[in-house]
């Protein structure tokens, strides 16, 4: 897999490069190519992980470089399904580099350091998958919410310089970080029910420790943005904080939970 796995993550880099310099510069051209070679790497990651999953005999569960991958081909699938549906350019910049990230963590990583047993148990499948997923989505509001703090700035400042004619308006950020909201709190919820059916059933018991803590803390705060803005028509500023703070907290807990 280390070969497709380097095309896509230079392909990512350069794909991320563009899309920075297309935030600069705001030319077409940019903007088309960066795109062109994130769904190349996309394409090329796709690949790789289908090759690692006929060697090995399995999905992306046995190590953390498997889960990087993973959840890297997660965040770069989610990010243009979702350049495409809104047409939001500047997306690109705030988004590949977490995907990006993922990817030089599992070059980094040897493909077969820390090799785990593979639990082919429905409960666990499901608690991986939906968790990965669920990552994808909370790094899509992650992406909105730092957007529209930043073009909230500019408004307040009545300053409309470089950054104002760069982003979209509050409204489509704000419908962005609903969106990415409505869908990944039910998946991460099934991840977390799902996580603790398969420990039950596993041990007869929950088993809480430290990265299971970070977990449902995560997941409480995902419901208090989920539910803020459902039932208490929370919006704007506090939800784009909230959705940083989300983001920090399930990325931290996931890679703690993922790597012990």
């Amino acid at each position: 897999m280390n070969t497709p796995l380097i095309i896509a993550t230079f392909l990512f880099f350069l794909g991320m490069l563009k899309y920075l310099l297309h935030l600069a510069l705001r030319r077409q051209s940019l903007f088309i190519l960066a795109t062109i070679m994130i769904a190349l790497g996309f394409a090329f990651q796709t690949a790789g992980m289908v090759m690692r999953s006929m060697e090995t005999g399995h999905g992306p569960y046995g190590n953390l470089f498997e889960y990087c991958v993973f959840s890297a081909w997660i965040v770069f699938g989610i990010f243009l399904v979702a350049e495409g549906y809104y047409k939001i350019k500047p997306l690109g910049a705030f988004m590949t580099p977490v995907g990006f990230l993922l990817c030089l963590i599992a070059l980094i990583l040897s493909p077969n350091a820390a090799e785990a047993p593979v639990v082919r148990e429905y409960w666990f499948t499901l608690h991986r998958t939906t968790s990965f997923l669920a990552f994808g989505a909370i790094t899509l509001v992650f992406a909105a919410s730092v957007m529209y703090l930043i073009q909230e700035r500019q408004l307040k400042a009545k300053k409309f310089g470089a950054w104002y004619h760069r982003l979209p308006s509050l409204e489509i950020l704000d419908d962005v970080n609903r969106k990415g909201l409505i869908v990944g709190f039910p998946i991460y919820t099934v991840g977390f029910i799902s996580a603790v059916v398969w420990s039950y059933q596993k041990y007869g018991s929950i088993t809480i420790h430290g990265s299971t803590a970070l977990l449902i803390l995560g997941w409480l705060l995902f419901a208090v943005a989920s539910g803020g803005r459902a039932a208490l028509g929370w919006r704007g500023r506090r939800e784009a904080n909230f959705g940083i703070v989300v983001f920090a907290m399930v990325a931290m807990a996931m890679l703690t939970h993922l790597s012990k």
